[in-house]
This record gives C-alpha cells, sequence and structure tokens, in this order.
C-alpha cells in the first residue's frame, strides 16, 4: 500500500480536484485515483510528498535528460535571474539567446542557419508549417496548399499541429473540420529494432514501402508545402521505429518535387536515439527543425525552429512588400530558458553524456532482451535509450480490452513499486533520463517484469 500523505496534502488535493484541468486525463478518474503530489526532484529521482521516491522511467514526457534538479542547470537559472527574467524579443536580443546558437549551431547540419524562437513542441511545429506554407507563396508556388506527414505521426496538441498529425490518435478526429488539408504516408515499422526480429521478407517490403513513398510523390507532390515526419521514431503514435533508408528516400523525393522537409525532433533530438540528432542516422538535412523538450535538458518551456537560407531568403524584402514572418510568442526566447539552455549542451560538451547515454542502451536492451522472455510481451524493440514493446493477455497473445484499462493500472501499480511508466495504450515503453545509472534502469525493468506476473 503506498505511504499516505502529510495532512496538508488533503487540503491541497481538494483544491486540485476542485480547479485545476490536468492534460490528457479524464478528470472524473481522479475521484478514485487522485493526482500524485511530487515534492521534489533529485537526478533520475522524483520525490513523492509521502517520501516515497520514484524512478522517473518515462523523463517526465520526455523532457529531463541530465536527472531532476541537476545542480549545473539550477545555478544557470539562478545566474541569470539576477541579470534578467525576460524581455520582449522584437526588436531587443540578449546574450544568453546568442550564447545558445552559438552553442548549437556546430552541432546541425550546415544547411541549417536561421533560427525562430518559441515556446514548446507544438509551437515549434507552428511555427515550421507557417514558414513553409509562407515561403512556397512567396516563391510564386500557390498550388502548394497542403502538407504530408506520416500516418501515425504526432507533432502536438494546437491546430496545425494535429492537422498533420494522425487523426485517429486522442479522439483528435473531433477537430477534422478545423484542420488544414494533409496526405499522410504509411510507412513500415523497421523489424531490425526488434531484440527477436523475423526478417524473413524485409528487404521486398522495405522496397514495397520505398515504391510506394515514391507514388504516393507522385501523386501529391506537386501540391505540397512541405513534409512533416519524426525521424526514425514515432513516439506517441506508438514508439513505431521506422526505416533509415526510407528517411532518405523522403529527403530524395521532397527534393525532386519542390517540398519542403520538416523534421521533427522535439521527442528524438539531444541523444535519446543513440545520436545526438536523429535524421543522422540516415545522413540527410531537413530543410526544417523542429527542437523541444530536452533543449533546456528538461527544465524550462522552450523551442527552436530552424531553417535554411534559402527558406529564410524568402522572407527578407522591404517591409511595404508583406513578406516578413509575422509570428511570435510572448515568452520567445525567454532569458532564463535559453540559459538553462545553455547549460544543459556544456554538460554534452564537459561530461560524457553520450558514452553515459551508450552505457544506459546497452543495459536497457539488455533487460528487455529478458523482459521479452514474458509472455505478456510481443515485439520488444529498442532504439538508443527507448525501449518499447507491447503488452497482451498471456493466456491469449491477445491486445487488452480498451474499456480493461490495462496500462492505467499498470502505471498506478508501477507507482507504489517506486516507477514512473506510462503505456500509450497496449504500448509499454521505458524512456528514462539518460543520466540514470544503469543499474537502476535494470531493476526497473526487473519491477516491470513482476508486476506483468
Amino acid at each position: 500500500m503506498p505511504s499516505p500523505l502529510p495532512e496538508p496534502w488533503s487540503d491541497r488535493l481538494d483544491i486540485d480536484r476542485a480547479h485545476i484541468w490536468h492534460p490528457f486525463t479524464q478528470m472524473k478518474d481522479h475521484e478514485a485515483d487522485p493526482p500524485i503530489p511530487v515534492v521534489g526532484g533529485d537526478g533520475c529521482d522524483l520525490l513523492l510528498a509521502n517520501g516515497n521516491r520514484v524512478l522517473d522511467g518515462i523523463s517526465s514526457w520526455w523532457t529531463c535528460l541530465h536527472g531532476h534538479s541537476h545542480p549545473k542547470l539550477m545555478a544557470a537559472l539562478e545566474r541569470q535571474g539576477a541579470k534578467l527574467d525576460h524581455v520582449i524579443f522584437a526588436g531587443f536580443t540578449h546574450e544568453p539567446a546568442v550564447e545558445l546558437v552559438t552553442r548549437l549551431r556546430p552541432k546541425l547540419p550546415a544547411n541549417l542557419t536561421r533560427c525562430f524562437f518559441s515556446d514548446n513542441g507544438s509551437t515549434a511545429v507552428e511555427v515550421a508549417l507557417k514558414m513553409a506554407f509562407q515561403a512556397q507563396l512567396q516563391k510564386g508556388q500557390g498550388q502548394r496548399t497542403r502538407f504530408g506527414a506520416l500516418h501515425m505521426g504526432y507533432h502536438g496538441d494546437t491546430l496545425g499541429a494535429v492537422g498533420v498529425g494522425e487523426l485517429d490518435n486522442f479522439m483528435t478526429d473531433l477537430f477534422r473540420p478545423l484542420l488544414l488539408r494533409c496526405e499522410r504516408l504509411v510507412v513500415p515499422e523497421d523489424p531490425r529494432r526488434e531484440l527477436n526480429p523475423n526478417l524473413g521478407g524485409w528487404e521486398e517490403t522495405l522496397a514495397t514501402a520505398r515504391q510506394r513513398l515514391r507514388s504516393f510523390f507522385e501523386t501529391q507532390g506537386n501540391e505540397l508545402a512541405a513534409f512533416i515526419a519524426e525521424p526514425l521514431l514515432q513516439a506517441a503514435g506508438g514508439m513505431r521505429m521506422w526505416p533509415p533508408e526510407l528517411l532518405a528516400e523522403l529527403r530524395a523525393q521532397c527534393d525532386l518535387f519542390g517540398v519542403y522537409l520538416i523534421l521533427d525532433e522535439v521527442m528524438t533530438g539531444f541523444g535519446r536515439t543513440g545520436s545526438f540528432f536523429a535524421h543522422s542516422q540516415a545522413g540527410i538535412k531537413p530543410d526544417l527543425l523542429c527542437l523541444s523538450k530536452g533543449l533546456t535538458g528538461g527544465t524550462l518551456p522552450l523551442s527552436l525552429t530552424w531553417a535554411t537560407e534559402e527558406i529564410y531568403h524568402c522572407f527578407w524584402a522591404d517591409y511595404a512588400e508583406g513578406k516578413a514572418f509575422l509570428h511570435g510568442h510572448s515568452y520567445t526566447a525567454n532569458p532564463l530558458a535559453c540559459a538553462v539552455a545553455c547549460a544543459s549542451l556544456a554538460l554534452f560538451e564537459e561530461q560524457p553524456v553520450m558514452e553515459q547515454a551508450a552505457r544506459l542502451g546497452a543495459t536497457m536492451k539488455s533487460a528487455w532482451s529478458r523482459l521479452a522472455e514474458h509472455p505478456a510481451i510481443r515485439r520488444p524493440r529498442i532504439i538508443g535509450t527507448v525501449a518499447a514493446a507491447q503488452l497482451v493477455d498471456p493466456a491469449t497473445g491477445a491486445p487488452h480490452p480498451a474499456e480493461s484499462r490495462f496500462g492505467w493500472r499498470l502505471h498506478r501499480r508501477a507507482l507504489e513499486e517506486g516507477l514512473l511508466i506510462r503505456p500509450i495504450g497496449d504500448c509499454l515503453y521505458f524512456m528514462p533520463p539518460l543520466s540514470t545509472p544503469p543499474a537502476r534502469a535494470k531493476e526497473a525493468v526487473d519491477t516491470i517484469t513482476y508486476l506483468l506476473k
């Protein structure tokens, strides 16, 4: 049984349930299962109000890179707070923004030279979509009024981002009448990421998928302003790991048909997939790159949309021509967030972050291989430090009925055992901070195995 909460939290939870609307939640659930009060963070752990420690096995929705309350990130926040908290970014600039661009620029593809600041992953995507459409229009390509995207993709919850996401995800089909025009392409998952792959017929499947991709562009390409994709890993779509060969083909077809390629590395960036950016594994460069989540190490909201010089110059004109990119946010390039992002990037230079991530990934792969033997697990797979599998009824091998809410119940039971996991439907995944000690990751997978008995 969970430990009792300190007395003040009884009243605080009453206030929470009376007034706070939580994300991705049917609020009626909290009548029986109230939100879990968190009072602190320490490395890979969250500290709960009842005194328990919980390993953050989902990096707090895929944001936390270096552990919670990392002293160097907190020190950067404190130093910047003593100098400048915020300033309008229209017509002004500041040192943390300039330093952030200077630190990040060498890690990017050489063709990405211009960046636009915003607040989160959804806004980074909105910026990219608007830039792509307006740039095409100002080049005289007014027929390009559609976007392309991958089936089962997810790019955020603002309306533009929903429009290029999978409409079968999270009841987003409700908003269909409000959404932009998008054509979706199906790509297969890559069995080579599975721990016990069946590669029979894979080359034929890959060839068919490549031809389907080419046919998609032959049919749709001349009307697309841009194509958006999460490189190699479709996260909220069920941790779908797709082939780098198809990402390379996507780049080639975008070039052939004059379509901008937007890569959404909001989740996959900053070391999650085994490389600093996932797209480098396909040897390609996007025209627009969306970054957020791990940009500040998971500490503060901040995002960047990087663009090519060619796109930037589609907007370069006298003001009277009406070609400026008239978009912005109140907290664009917030100095506190920029300073913390600089400190996060500095850790990649000062400490062996990627080597630690590689060790963590190797341990996770070994532990996940043992979990794969459990009869409740199907299609175990891993990329970098992201491990996933499908949950099934061990008696039948079939997925659990949606109404049984098996994943939710597993989540709540895992919390009692000191582990935060949050399956997406029947997709179990484990994605701890890159700083997680490998031994802790092994213990977490052992806990999952125990809970599935």
